[in-house]
């Protein structure tokens, strides 16, 4: 009779294979690069038990069966303490050991591609990882913290952070997981982040995130025919009031080429003229001969 509670029925005596310093080292350093917490971690926490990282990676054998009872004497619902160690003895890195344990644990499905997905997230195999996360059978879980995982891990690529939110759409309620995923989409597609912005209740300030991180970009190519695109987008009133007050006042106001920016969309706009103390005097660069206030004359012949 298979019995998952006892360690050395699910182990057969093996776990001295794994439980080593380069183990240990492994997972230490995996916490750090994922900014401090695993998704053991969270999982950890989310059934009520407090600083995971005291108990794990465990750093002997002795410190796994240990980890291993505490995890059976919780009370807490059957499936969960079975997810716990399903990561446990994923780490093994025993396939023999897993498919007996998935087999005689009957530990539901939906559980088990859950845990598998977050292990390899925990060891930064993102592709693998979104092979079981983005099966639609999942209960939503620590969505948006995978979500920005995948955006700041610097090994990920964007495309694989892109490819999950379309599949899952976290719901970004931190502030971290929006930021994160709108700079994502303002790298990618300046005009989708624009109407992306439209939709969220959090408007006005994902778009003067997107007036900023135009001009904040370093000048060349890039930077100019994203200013196009941001000066030709079909503001709203709101979206044009908000456009002026973010660089002739706001955070994007320090950045070169600021003023440029608002007269150049008023000139698109036939309103060069209109009168504003913040832009008014202002001059610019001579580019073809030519400045702003030459141009105002110009058009006011």
């Amino acid at each position: 009779m298979y019995d998952w509670t006892d360690f050395d029925a699910v182990f057969h005596s093996r776990a001295d294979g794994f439980v080593d310093q380069k183990y240990v080292d492994a997972a230490l350093t995996h916490r750090k690069e994922l900014g401090g917490t695993l998704f053991f971690d969270r999982i950890w926490t989310a059934v009520k038990l407090k600083q995971p990282a005291k108990s794990y990676p465990p750093k002997s054998v002795a410190d796994l069966r240990n980890l291993w009872a505490k995890v059976v004497k919780m009370e807490i619902p059957e499936e969960l303490k079975l997810s716990l160690l399903y990561y446990l003895v994923r780490d093994s890195r025993k396939p023999r050991i897993e498919a007996e344990f998935i087999r005689k644990t009957f530990i539901p499905s939906k559980f088990r591609i859950q845990v598998a997905g977050l292990w390899e997230l925990d060891h930064c195999a993102f592709a693998r990882a979104l092979d079981y996360l983005t099966q639609p059978l999942l209960t939503p879980t620590f969505l948006d913290d995978i979500l920005e995982v995948l955006l700041n891990h610097p090994a990920c690529d964007d495309s694989l952070a892109m490819a999950y939110y379309i599949s899952v759409q976290p719901p970004l309620q931190s502030t971290s997981s929006l930021d994160a995923y709108f700079s994502l989409l303002a790298r990618t597609n300046l005009i989708e982040a624009f109407h992306f912005a439209r939709g969220r209740l959090e408007h006005k300030a994902l778009f003067g995130q997107l007036v900023l991180w135009v001009h904040e970009q370093a000048p060349g190519e890039t930077r100019a025919a994203s200013s196009i695109q941001l000066i030709s987008l079909p503001f709203s009133s709101q979206e044009e009031a908000w456009f002026e007050e973010s660089l002739l006042y706001g955070r994007a106001a320090k950045c070169n080429g600021a003023k440029d920016s608002v007269l150049m969309r008023r000139l698109a706009q036939g309103k060069l003229s209109t009168g504003n103390r913040a832009i008014d005097g202002f001059k610019g660069a001579r580019i073809d001969g030519v400045n702003w206030d030459e141009l105002r004359k110009a058009i006011a012949r």
